[in-house]
């Protein structure tokens, strides 16, 4: 990937992912809908429980596409890469299955909720399923093949959401919807190991002691520190597992979701990660910071407009995305402190550590961060309660984010005031302040009302003109990141 692509690809993977987003978001919707408190609350646990043990025994695997598919040129040494990478993920992922229907009595117990027992299959599919998918992703990066991974991803979001609105329509239990979803994640898992067999060439089953050797010096230091990361994100949700009932993690679980609006973000890390290991190879460093500069700006503007509306319209978005029952005063409170986060998730604050192979410093700031949050849930939630873990993590997520950048600085041997363009992030926060004053006054003291479908209709309306105010203030500044992204 040479560095004129950075932006076109990002662009192609940007559209892949909106797509997607949008029909997930219709998935999402529907699910909440159609399925009572209880069984959403225990499909989020299900899945919570298996990314979190997959991403502490897959040991940062995952990880290990982007680096060492970026840093070879030979087509040999790829394929044998790519045998030896399937081969070892699958014996992993039997382990995990294993290991996770091992510990179903203890999951269940945690949670008090037996339902989780009639889920037990899923623990064995979804974990190699989602792996597998995802190293499709990675793979089409880095070799370039954005419109598979666009079809692909495409696909897989129509079969899902079909999934669910069938067992909809034939009036399907939830245990009959889970059987036919896990059934789809199975067969794209499937297709997604051949279209990787297609355009890389022969793969194999090998496991080869040297190589694998070389992929764990790389990948258990940036694992664990992935598992750290999981972790501390799922904490909330499980603190809040523990001390509150199924339904009460069901309007969490869906509060502080992630919304797909980070997109723009990790798109751009995604193609600008292999291009700034490539770079500093070179020791190219100044261009590599201002490569990121660039694409810091674009994705911070974008965010920092998302990050308003949904301060401004947060029950109403609730509601649309979720449906009534989830628009509850703490439910919307932890919305909107969630919404703050992503102005952290705007950009990767370690990705020159990554590039520069620093992954034991990312480790050490991922453990710093999860006891720090594990401290700050518990106090906090004993202080506030049901809102007090999602507080905790803003507050340790934003110091973190300052002590990666801050290392980043001092191996570059860049101050961290010229690392990132600060004076377009206040810029941005400034102007998202004043219009959301404005159209905040307008929503609920000019066009405050009750019903929930008319307040839907004036928020979408009000956020409309405000993409459009917003984007044409900052229209010259964004053409020219644009440019300089890709001159």
């Amino acid at each position: 990937m040479n560095r004129t692509s950075v932006g076109k690809n990002a662009v192609i993977l940007t559209g892949s992912k909106i797509l997607v987003s949008m029909l997930g978001i219709i998935t999402a919707m529907l699910l909440a809908r159609f399925r009572t408190l209880e069984e959403y609350g225990t499909y989020s646990q299900i899945i919570m429980v298996a990314d979190l043990v997959s991403s502490i025994l897959l040991l940062g695997l995952p990880n290990s596409i982007n680096y060492f598919l970026a840093k070879e040129d030979e087509t040999e040494k790829r394929q044998k890469f790519l045998s030896v990478y399937y081969t070892l993920s699958t014996i992993m992922t039997i382990i995990i299955a294993i290991c996770l229907l091992l510990a179903l009595p203890i999951i269940v117990r945690y949670f008090n909720n037996s339902l989780i027992k009639k889920f037990a299959y899923v623990f064995v599919i979804y974990p190699w399923a989602s792996l597998m998918i995802n190293s499709l992703s990675n793979s089409c990066i880095v070799y370039g093949k954005m419109r598979k991974l666009l079809y692909f991803n495409v696909a897989q979001s129509i079969a899902t959401l079909f999934v669910l609105l069938m067992a909809k329509i034939l009036g399907l239990s939830f245990q009959i919807y889970m059987y036919f979803y896990m059934a789809s994640l199975f067969v794209f898992a499937v297709v997604g190991i051949l279209w990787v067999r297609n355009f890389s060439g022969k793969i194999v089953c090998s496991l080869d002691r040297e190589l694998i050797q070389r992929i764990f010096v790389f990948s258990i230091p940036i694992g664990l520190a992935s598992v750290v990361g999981t972790i501390t994100i799922q904490l909330d949700k499980i603190v809040i597992g523990r001390f509150f009932s199924t339904e009460q993690y069901a309007i969490f679980a869906n509060a502080s979701k992630e919304l797909p609006v980070t997109l723009v973000a990790t798109s751009l890390t995604a193609v600008l990660l292999p291009a700034l290991v490539k770079l500093l190879d070179k020791e190219e460093k100044r261009d590599a910071v201002e490569l990121w500069g660039h694409a810091a700006s674009i994705s911070f503007c974008f965010m920092a407009l998302v990050v308003g509306g949904f301060l401004t319209f947060a029950p109403d978005i609730m509601s649309l995305f979720y449906s009534e029952k989830y628009v509850t005063t703490d439910g919307v409170a932890v919305f909107r402190i969630y919404t703050l986060i992503l102005l952290f998730k705007s950009i990767y604050w370690g990705i020159f550590l990554n590039a520069l192979g620093k992954t034991k410093f990312i480790l050490y700031t991922s453990i710093l961060t999860l006891i720090f949050n594990f401290i700050g849930n518990i106090a906090f939630y004993h202080l506030i309660g049901f809102i007090g873990p999602a507080i905790s993590s803003l507050l340790v997520i934003g110091i973190m984010a300052f002590v990666q950048l801050r290392f980043t600085g001092h191996l570059l041997n860049v101050p961290i005031k010229k690392i990132l363009p600060w004076k377009n992030f206040i810029v941005n926060i400034f102007q998202t302040l004043i219009i959301g004053v404005i159209f905040a006054v307008l929503k609920y003291r000019i066009f405050d009302c009750n019903n929930r479908n008319i307040s839907i209709t004036i928020s979408i309306s009000m956020g409309v003109v405000w993409a459009v105010i917003y984007g044409l203030i900052n229209l010259n500044s964004l053409k020219e990141s644009w440019k300089k992204l890709n001159s």
